[in-house]
């Protein structure tokens, strides 16, 4: 792998593993039937955006609106907007329809009843179910709003009500396959029972996170999936076991700038600014990274583990369990880091290197304009 010109922090991709795990997730979802509408918050990147291309994607999901403007830039044309609506961008999501077809997303009566007040345009609206996150949805056991929001939207014939939508990312924090997989099959079962309420024909489930979408056998009850995660999977997903070692796709590699054998301690040029503070518990302490070996070919699984244990907004303090870890490092050496979480990251960094030392986008390096013109 090519490093010779890495000055500074530099996030890494290897283009091999994202294809094959982007091609494993189509592949999964083609086989149960499924519509395929991957998150794109993760990657935020034209180039990626394409590879999904090459295996037949084309319908994606967005974070935000002014993220659905970057890829609609590229012909994308069947964007779900995954953020709950805004009704003081109402006139953005009008000039968009101009160029695709556009879905939003409606999470409260309110939101709803202001929709149905505005809307001038052809338009789809998911509505977000609340299976037991507690951020945003209508509970899926609260059938009361479920029928007011349907009620406000049904008052515009310019809305077409196309299904009901969760995302359930208490699954990231769970420490096992099972209890996943248990989270998910409970998530479904309250998102139907939604379904059921709502007493609309032909209403499509949408679910979206990576874990339950990397793990689960059975997808009864589900039409849609939106993973976005596991384009680049990250330490997280590793470590409560949603993914293997090698589907790793990323990692930060940062310059050491102080080394301190009296602590055991080696400090890199790579902070929360980089990673973000993402932290994970490993063995009952926080954790913001896992380094990795590289060789020429990229990055291996270590034979000891070896984390960042603290952060500051440009530093990285990692420490090594043993002395004879630190010998040989000196200042300008460089470490990689496997991530905490990839999705923070990539937006923290905001700039890509492929594998072969290739520069690749990212919106934040494109994508200035606060009114996210086409």
């Amino acid at each position: 792998m090519e490093t010779s010109n890495i000055r500074g922090p530099r996030l890494i991709i290897d283009r091999k593993k994202c294809l094959d795990n982007i091609e494993y997730m189509v592949n999964k979802a083609r086989e149960n039937n499924l519509i395929f509408r991957p998150h794109f918050k993760t990657h935020q990147s034209l180039d990626i955006g394409r590879w999904f291309r090459q295996y037949g994607v084309d319908k994606i999901t967005v974070s935000s609106l002014k993220m659905a403007y970057y890829f609609a830039r590229d012909n994308w044309k069947d964007i779900l907007v995954g953020i709950a609506y805004n009704p003081r961008e109402y006139g953005l999501y009008e000039k968009l329809s101009e160029k695709c077809r556009i879905r939003l997303t409606i999470s409260c009566p309110e939101a709803a009843r202001l929709l149905a007040g505005q809307c001038r345009f052809q338009v789809e609206a998911m509505i977000k179910i609340d299976t037991g996150y507690n951020r945003t949805g209508i509970k899926w056991n609260d059938s009361n709003n479920l029928s007011r929001t349907i009620d406000y939207l049904n008052k515009n014939r310019k809305i077409k009500i196309r299904g009901l939508m969760t995302h359930d990312g208490s699954t990231y924090g769970l420490s096992s396959r099972e209890k996943i997989t248990g989270n998910y099959s409970t998530s479904v079962n309250r998102i139907n029972i939604s379904r059921k309420n709502a007493g609309i024909k032909d209403l499509i489930v949408s679910v979206g996170d990576t874990p339950s979408a990397s793990l689960a056998e059975s997808f009864k009850g589900v039409d849609e999936l939106r993973p976005g995660n596991f384009v680049f999977y990250d330490l997280m997903q590793h470590v409560n076991g949603t993914c293997n070692f090698d589907n790793i796709a990323v990692v930060l590699i940062c310059p050491v700038i102080d080394i301190r054998p009296s602590s055991g301690t080696v400090v890199i040029h790579g902070g929360a600014v980089h990673f973000s503070k993402e932290s994970l518990t490993v063995e009952g302490k926080p954790v913001y990274g896992m380094v990795v070996p590289l060789n020429s070919s990229g990055w291996y699984q270590p034979e000891e583990k070896m984390y960042i244990s603290s952060l500051s907004q440009e530093h990285g303090i990692i420490e090594y369990p043993e002395q004879k870890h630190i010998e040989g490092l000196q200042p300008g050496d460089l470490l990689a880091v496997i991530p905490v979480h990839s999705c923070l990251t990539a937006d923290c960094m905001g700039s890509y290197t492929l594998d072969t030392g290739e520069r690749i986008d990212h919106m934040r390096q494109q994508c200035q304009d606060a009114e996210y013109p086409l």
